[in-house]
Order: structure tokens, then C-alpha cells, then sequence
């Protein structure tokens, strides 16, 4: 096998040669092959860096440290990410209501003048005219008015579900059987970096909200709400103040999170907390 000693034996090797191995995305090898720091977050790129030193057997501490100058040297540069999990669908449905009343003016304003040029006794022609354009307006009036109060009533209860599972997780977390991590400051997170795509899922304690996916990105911990935790795999990094924590356990784990203290525990208290329930 061929060997990797320097940063710039990466880059030489490529976004695709290093996407077949290490399954990041193309786009996230890009920025950190091209070193766009300021497009990407501390954890993010720390996890990329630690996914990059495990495949390849090369120390790219040098990366770091030049990483972590240009956060200190830029402090303003880096805008927070939002979460990989979940965002809010953008509300469009206005202008479909903006649209349906230019249409009603319309064609008021075309009836108005069609009577206007005829005589002061219309033909029935003209009446029935009248009249067919009246009831167009008012049919497609009350079905417009209630499209849009459907449209704008579920997109109001999708954003407001996506924000309550947005609120409820920014992450899942695991540690060590029976020892706590201490999460870090918003300059220094702690995170699970999966070594291979795992399925997660998590369970809000406080509100009942559950929210489940898969990925191979770093997720970052909310450190307050108390969340219960399983993942499909336990072959992940955690990364924290105190440094990396390397977990090689290929059965599922589970994890409870209180007050950003993470614990691991049994299957069995992760039921009973849960109201007996596997997930």
C-alpha cells in the first residue's frame, strides 16, 4: 500500500481517491483539500482532519495548527452552521394568494367596462356574460381562499414540527460505560465523529419528540435538554475538551445525556426511562 507522509500527498491524491475511501462527502474533502477555513466549522473540520490522520496513518497536527491560527486571527469569519439534521421548508403560498386577488381585479374591472359600452338596457347575451364572469370570480375566490388556508395551515404546523425537532437535538452523544464528558464552549464542542454511516436516533425527555437519521458527518451535542440515545454501532470518535475518546463496539449502544453530562447505559434502563419501549 502506498504511503501518505504529507498533507500535500493528500491533496496530490484527490477529492474522488479520498471520497472512495473515507466516505466523505466531495464537497467537504474539497474545502478541506483547498483549506477554505472560513467556510467551514472548528468541529467539522477537526472531525475531517481526525477521519484523514486514522485512513491514511499520517499526522496532520501542522493542519491544525494553521486551522486554529486562522480562527484566532478571524474570529468573525466563521458563521454558525445550521444543523445537518433538520431545517424549515421556506413558505411560498402568499404569492399564490397575491396572484388569485389580481386575478379577481381583473376581471371586476373587464365586466365593468364591458357593461359600460353596451346600452342601459343590456341584450341577455351581455347579462349572461356578466353574470358567468360574477360567479367565475366568486367560484375561484372561496376555492383560492380555501387552497390557501389549507396550504398556509400545513406549512405553518411543518415548520412548526421541524423547529420543535430542530429544538430537540442538534446531536446524539456517546461516552465511555459509566463516565461523563464535559461538553465544551461554542469555541470548543464536543462532537461524535462516526468512523462508518450509523443510524441514529434520539428521544427528548422533556417534550416526547423523537427525531432519527443516518450520517457519517461530525454532529454536535445540545447540552441542554436531557436526551436519551441510541446509535446502530458504537465504532465512532468523540472529540471534547479533554480529547478524543475512540469507542469500537459494533452492537448498539445507548446513552443518556443530562445537562451535557453523557453516560453510556444498559438497553434495559434505556426501556425503563423510555416507558419500556425499545425506541
Amino acid at each position: 500500500m502506498k504511503q501518505y507522509n504529507t498533507f500535500e500527498d493528500l491533496q496530490a491524491l484527490g477529492t474522488e481517491k479520498i471520497h472512495e475511501r473515507t466516505h466523505i462527502s466531495r464537497d467537504k474533502i474539497e474545502l478541506v483539500l483547498t483549506k477554505s477555513y472560513a467556510q467551514i466549522g472548528r468541529v467539522q473540520f477537526m472531525g475531517y482532519i481526525s477521519i484523514l490522520e486514522r485512513e491514511y496513518d499520517i499526522d496532520l497536527s501542522g493542519i491544525k495548527e494553521e486551522y486554529l491560527l486562522f480562527c484566532q486571527n478571524n474570529p468573525t469569519v466563521l458563521a454558525p452552521k445550521q444543523s445537518v439534521i433538520l431545517q424549515a421548508a421556506s413558505n411560498s403560498k402568499p404569492k399564490w394568494i397575491v396572484a388569485g386577488t389580481v386575478l379577481i381585479i381583473i376581471l371586476m374591472i373587464g365586466g365593468y367596462f364591458l357593461q359600460g359600452k353596451m346600452s342601459a338596457a343590456p341584450s341577455e347575451d351581455v347579462m349572461n356574460l356578466t353574470t358567468s364572469s360574477v360567479q367565475v370570480v366568486e367560484q375561484n375566490d372561496t376555492a383560492n381562499a380555501e387552497t390557501n388556508e389549507t396550504n398556509i395551515t400545513g406549512s405553518i404546523a411543518n415548520v412548526e414540527s421541524n423547529q420543535s425537532a430542530a429544538t430537540s437535538v442538534q446531536s446524539a452523544i456517546p461516552a465511555q460505560q459509566n463516565e461523563t464528558l464535559i461538553t465544551g464552549t461554542s469555541d470548543q464542542q464536543t462532537a461524535i465523529i462516526p468512523q462508518y454511516k450509523v443510524w441514529y436516533g434520539v428521544i427528548d425527555l422533556e417534550s416526547g419528540k423523537k427525531i432519527q437519521g443516518i450520517t457519517i458527518d461530525p454532529i454536535i451535542i445540545d447540552p441542554t435538554k436531557t436526551l436519551l440515545i441510541v446509535l446502530g454501532h458504537g465504532r465512532v470518535e468523540l472529540i471534547s475538551s479533554e480529547g478524543k475518546k475512540v469507542l469500537n463496539d459494533k452492537n448498539t449502544v445507548h446513552f443518556i445525556g443530562e445537562k451535557g453530562a453523557l453516560k453510556q447505559i444498559s438497553q434495559q434502563e434505556f426501556m425503563e426511562r423510555n416507558g419500556g419501549k425499545n425506541w
